[in-house]
C-alpha cells in the first residue's frame, strides 16, 4: 500500500491568505501547504479520500491519471469544493463517489449542474453515488471500513483501508469506533494546534 498525502494544511490552506503570522511568511517549504486530501494506492486501485480545492494541482503534482474511487469524510468545502477538477479522470467510466447520506445531499446541492445539466460544452464530472451506513464497502474488490469520529459538534467519517486508518478534523473518537482502530500499522490523526 502506497498513502500519498496530497495536502495537509488547514481549511484555509498554509499560507494563510493576508495573514502574517511566522508559519505563514516562512520560507520553510514545510510551510507550504494545500487542504488536506489523501491518496491510497492498494492492489493497483487508486482511492482518493476528500477532493480539497487544490486537488488539480494535487493530481498534477502527483501525476495522478486514474482514480477507481473517491471516499467524503465530510462537506465542509475544504474537503469537496475540488470536485469538479476530476472531469478528465472520469471521461472513460464514471467514478464512484461514497459518503454519508447527508453528505451526498449536500454534494448534489453544491454541484446541480452535474446531476441537471443545463447546457452543453465543458462538461461535468461523472460520477455515480452510494450512501454509506457505518457497514465496511468495497472500493473495485478494496475492503474499507469506515470509522465515525467527530469534528467539533459534528459526525463525520474518518476510514481505514487494511492497516492504515485515516482520521481529519478529529476533535473526538467515540468508544464505539475504537475497536474499528485496533492493530493499525499507520494512524493518520491530524493535530491542528499544540494543545
Amino acid at each position: 500500500m502506497q498513502v500519498i498525502f496530497l495536502g495537509t494544511g488547514t481549511s484555509h490552506g498554509i499560507p494563510v491568505v493576508g495573514c502574517g503570522c511566522s508559519v505563514c511568511v516562512s520560507t520553510d517549504s514545510k510551510n507550504s501547504r494545500t487542504r488536506a486530501s489523501l491518496l491510497v494506492q492498494t492492489r493497483g486501485i487508486s482511492i482518493l479520500i476528500d477532493t480539497a480545492p487544490e486537488f488539480r494541482l494535487q493530481a498534477l503534482r502527483e501525476g495522478i491519471d486514474s482514480v477507481d474511487g473517491i471516499l467524503y469524510t465530510h462537506t465542509h468545502a475544504d474537503h469537496l469544493h475540488g470536485l469538479d477538477d476530476i472531469r478528465p479522470l472520469c471521461q472513460k467510466k464514471p467514478i464512484p463517489v461514497f459518503g454519508t447520506p447527508e453528505t451526498l445531499d449536500e454534494l448534489r446541492q453544491r454541484f446541480d449542474y452535474i446531476f441537471n445539466p443545463r447546457q452543453k460544452g465543458g462538461g461535468v464530472p461523472r460520477i455515480t453515488l452510494t450512501a454509506l451506513d457505518n457497514r465496511p464497502f468495497t472500493v473495485s474488490g478494496v475492503p474499507v471500513i469506515p470509522v465515525p469520529i467527530k469534528h467539533g459538534s459534528i459526525d463525520i467519517l474518518g476510514f481505514r483501508i487494511g492497516g492504515m486508518a485515516y482520521l481529519t478534523d478529529c476533535s473526538g473518537i467515540p468508544a464505539s469506533s475504537r475497536p474499528l482502530l485496533e492493530n493499525l500499522d499507520l494512524l493518520i490523526l491530524d493535530a491542528l494546534r499544540y494543545r
